[in-house]
Parts: structure tokens; sequence; C-alpha cells
């Protein structure tokens, strides 16, 4: 997922033009990056953050002077991604208060400390060579209160403990966010066996073609998703999943669950292999777990997302409603 040390930028090698202001991860030589140095006042915070961002305006106003006598290299600059992140990145500083600012970023932090390896943000992603542009604000429902409050699909544990939180980005180098991306940049990922297929190993291309494979992520978001869906050995019967066709889940979902949505095959298939690639913790249950996902396959069936196995990760790109060998239901938080 991440280049290896010996791999170049691609866009480099083929002649297309570098756009400025491509990471706006907006980091920061030191290690502790300005803006979240709680021992500063909060103005020079919020200053810091907004003098990076300004920096990166001026770079993209400068290469477009640059090229100002090629129109297309102009529009190629002001529409790329790079570009756009950075014009949300300066309307979402416009008119914001230092101490709201600083309450953003601390919260942040305060969230990543509560919940440890299950906090999978844009540092992760990062971490493998990958930039995702814009990050938003963690959602104001997202509180220590929730994640400290007994979870409903597992009793006797912690929301923080049985769930992960997950930015799910618009792009990734910017360029869309789709499962075909995810596909391609974990096959480009040397050292690990990340693609993803189908199955049987006859399928292994298949679902590529299906209609979900191409679905472009339409907004970066953060996605509260549990680990597991819950077991019929911990849970009372009527209150699991497994084993059980669609709309026989669905009935558990309204009856148990109404906080929860049905989760997109995207967004667990992006929790899988983060987990998997920051802690080597698969997300699902053993080897022959699945669970259903929102998306139809490519007779109306139902795409699952499943566990590891040596060939990768393991997709059922058209599971029926008559079929019985899917373990559950994957969800997600309504935030």
């Amino acid at each position: 997922m991440a280049r290896g040390p010996d791999q170049k930028d691609t866009k480099a090698q083929n002649g297309t033009t570098p756009v400025p202001g491509a990471d706006l991860g907006l980091s920061h030589p030191s290690k502790l990056k300005p803006w979240d140095d709680q021992s500063l006042p909060p103005a020079e915070r919020l200053k810091a953050y907004k003098d990076l961002v300004c920096e990166k305006v001026s770079e993209i106003l400068a290469a477009t002077d640059r090229v100002s006598n090629d129109p297309a290299k102009v529009l190629e600059i002001r529409d790329s991604q790079a570009t756009q992140d950075c014009i949300k990145e300066a309307a979402a500083l416009k008119g914001l208060s230092a101490e709201d600012f600083c309450k953003q970023i601390d919260g942040r932090l305060r969230m990543q400390e509560l919940l440890g390896k299950n906090f999978l943000g844009t540092e992760v992603w990062r971490s493998q060579g990958i930039e995702v542009g814009y990050t938003p604000p963690i959602p104001d429902s997202i509180t220590k209160e929730l994640l400290e409050s007994e979870c409903p699909l597992h009793p006797g544990e912690k929301i923080k403990d049985t769930h992960l939180l997950v930015l799910v980005p618009m792009t990734v180098n910017g360029e869309p966010y789709t499962p075909l991306k995810l596909n391609d940049l974990c096959d480009a990922w040397s050292g690990r066996c990340l693609w993803l297929i189908d199955d049987t190993t006859s399928y292994m291309t298949r679902w590529k073609k299906l209609p979900f494979a191409a679905l472009e992520q339409q907004r970066s978001e953060w996605v509260l998703l549990p680990v597991s869906d819950p077991r019929p050995d911990v849970v009372a019967n009527e209150r699991h999943f497994r084993k059980k066709r669609v709309a026989a889940q669905q009935k558990v979902h309204d009856d148990h669950y109404p906080e929860y949505r049905e989760a997109k095959t995207l967004e667990v298939m992006t929790a899988a292999i983060l987990r998997y690639l920051a802690h080597g913790e698969p997300r699902m249950l053993s080897r022959s777990d699945y669970l259903r996902c929102a998306e139809r396959g490519e007779s109306g069936g139902r795409v699952c997302v499943g566990c590891f196995s040596t060939a990768g990760l393991l997709i059922l790109a058209n599971v029926t409603d008559v079929d019985d060998v899917i373990t559950g239901r994957a969800l997600a938080r309504s935030l």
C-alpha cells in the first residue's frame, strides 16, 4: 500500500504536472505540530495552522502563474483534488474562533488517546504513504461518554473496546476513493498479499466488474464500526444476525439496534485493511466469517466482506437471500 524505498512517485514519472500543496496533511518538521501543543495560547495554535494553509494557497497561486500561458495546465491545477482540499481547509478556518479550533484539535487527540489502536485516522493512512487530503472534524456525536458507555452489541464491554473509528476518505493521493482504488493500493504495496478476491480463484477479477467496485466515496467522513457483529453465544438468540436471511437480519436490526445503520462495502473493507496494516489484526472473526454489506452484487445478491486468507481479503460478490453461509450483518453507528 505504501511505496517502497526504491519507488518513485508515479505522477512525476509519467509527466503529469505536480500539483503544489498535494501533501495537505499539514505536517510540521518537529514531532509535535504547533497546533497540537496545548501549552501554547489558542490564538498562536490557530495562527500556526492558518499560516501553513496560506502557504499552500500561495504555492497553488504561484503554480498557476507559472503556467498562465497554458490554459489546460491552469485548469489542471485549479481542478485538482489538492486544490479543492486546500479550498475546503481554508473555508473551514474562515470565521472559526481560536477556542473552537483548539476544541476540534484537542478533541481528535483525546479520541485517539481514548481509542488507542481502534483509532484509524489520517496518520495511519500516511504511515502507508497515502495522503487523504482534507480531514473533517470528528462528529460531535462521538463523545467520551458514548465511547465509555456499554456496547449494545456486546454486553459487558465498552464501545471504545468493541468499535473502530475509521477515516474513510473521499480521495487517496488526489484520486477518487473506490473499492477498485483500494485494491490497486493493496496490490502495489510490497511485502503483503492484500488484494481482494471473490469466493473462488476463478472469480478473482469478477468482482471488479460489478457496480459497487467503482462507487466513489462522496465525502471524507469518520465512521464508527463494530469490530464484529453480535455472537449467538454472547447475546440472546433473537439479537444476533448469524445464519439469518436478509429479512430476518433486518428485523433484528430494527428491533434491537436502531442506533446503527447498514454499513457500506468500502467502509468495511477500509476498516479491515487499515486495522490489518496498522496492527496486524484482521477485522473479521475467523476464517469462515463474512458480513453482509449494503451494496448488491451482479444478480441482486449482497456483497459480503470476510476475513483475511493467504490470498487476501475475501469478498463474496453475490450472496443471495437464500444463502445461509453468511455470518452476520455489517453495521455502522449512526452519527
